[in-house]
Order: structure tokens, then C-alpha cells, then sequence
């Protein structure tokens, strides 16, 4: 029995720090670091000071977990990018499209109503807060982008020797390429409503054009 209460506990527990990462995570998303309130935080959840301060001791440490759940372990290219052994570039260049459009849409319910952004900013600007309050978020950042970068490489190799690409073209720089596209594109919709998924396909096929056999 008392086996039973402290895993009963250990699940109430979890679940409890889950909802406070989560009710987090539209604060941090949609608003500066140094405004995002706990008090705030307790309050949607119902939550006492103490309940908080014994998950997260804290604002940076439920920050990091933030940003280590919704940015490191969402954005793993391993998690993201599965069973894709035998898909072609053209074929992965939709599939990443998709699943692009399906991380913009999950976030997107996040977005707190009342605040002025678009999904597309938010997350850039939270990105560029992990750099201020992430304690080695640069190196875990380019670690994660350069696992993503290989991927490609990876297809653009395949493509190559499939003969779908041109045999003349460097898959290291055309992997970096389609990197740039999409970071590039996303920096310009920020400033306006959003990525538009649509001009992005058209950027990309643009280029699949461009090496195509």
C-alpha cells in the first residue's frame, strides 16, 4: 500500500509539472522573459507558491525546462524526421513542409490572444531570450540545427546517387542551402503575419527545380 500512495503521488506529481511547463510556455512564448509573472502562472493553475517553487525552485530553471521540452526534444530531427529510408528529395522536401506547417499549427494554440505577434515571431523571439537565459543554448542549439543539416545532406546524397539530382552539385552546400531558405524565409514573415507555408513550397520546389535531372 504504501508502494501504491508514493507511485500515485510520483504520477500527480508529474502531471502537475507538465501543467506548469505548459501554462509556462505561453508566457515565455508570447512575452519578454523578465515580464513573464509565476505569480501569473500559479493563478491559471490554481497552484500556491510553494507547489511552484518545489517543481521549480526558480523562473530560469522553469525556463530551461521550457525550452528543453519545446525547442530540444519537439525540434529533434530524429523525433521529427522517421522511417524515411527510402523517401526521395522530392518526396522528404513535402514531408518537411508538413511537418513545418503541423509545428506552426501545434504552437500556435499557445499564442496568448491579447498579446500582438504572430507564431512565427514568437518563436524567434523565444529563441533569442534561450540565448540570454539558457545557459549553453547556443552549442545545444547548433547541435540540434547541424543533426538537421546532416539529414538533408544524407537525402541530397541519396538523390544524387538515384540520379533524381544532377551528379554536379555539393549535397554539404546544398543541405546548408535549404537551411537558409527556410530560417531566411521565416525572418521575413516574422516581421509581417507569420511564415506563409504556401511561399515557402514555392521556394523550395523553386530549387529542387534548379537540380533536378
Amino acid at each position: 500500500m504504501i508502494l501504491k500512495n508514493k507511485v500515485m503521488k510520483g504520477v500527480k506529481g508529474s502531471e502537475t509539472k507538465r501543467l506548469i511547463r505548459e501554462a509556462a510556455y505561453k508566457q515565455f512564448l508570447t512575452k519578454d522573459y523578465n515580464t513573464v509573472p509565476l505569480k501569473e502562472i500559479e493563478k491559471s493553475l490554481n497552484l500556491s507558491r510553494g507547489c511552484m517553487s518545489y517543481h521549480y525552485p526558480s523562473k530560469q530553471e522553469l525556463f530551461i525546462d521550457v525550452i528543453d521540452f519545446y525547442i530540444f526534444h519537439k525540434q529533434d530531427a530524429k523525433k521529427k524526421f522517421k522511417d524515411i529510408s527510402h523517401t526521395s528529395l522530392l518526396e522528404f522536401i513535402d514531408y518537411y513542409i508538413k511537418k513545418v506547417e503541423e509545428t506552426m499549427n501545434a504552437m500556435r494554440i499557445y499564442l496568448i490572444e491579447k498579446e500582438k505577434t504572430n507564431i512565427t515571431r514568437a518563436y524567434l523571439n523565444l529563441i533569442l531570450q534561450a540565448e540570454y537565459f539558457y545557459p549553453g543554448f547556443n552549442e545545444a542549439f547548433n547541435e540540434i540545427t547541424n543533426k538537421e543539416i546532416k539529414l538533408w545532406e544524407r537525402i541530397f546524397v541519396k538523390a544524387v546517387e538515384t540520379k533524381e539530382i544532377r551528379s554536379d552539385v555539393n549535397p554539404s552546400t546544398l543541405a546548408l542551402t535549404f537551411r537558409i531558405l527556410l530560417f531566411g524565409k521565416c525572418f521575413q514573415d516574422a516581421l509581417v503575419n507569420g511564415l506563409r507555408i504556401e511561399e515557402l513550397k514555392v521556394v523550395l520546389y523553386n530549387q529542387y527545380e534548379l537540380i533536378k535531372n
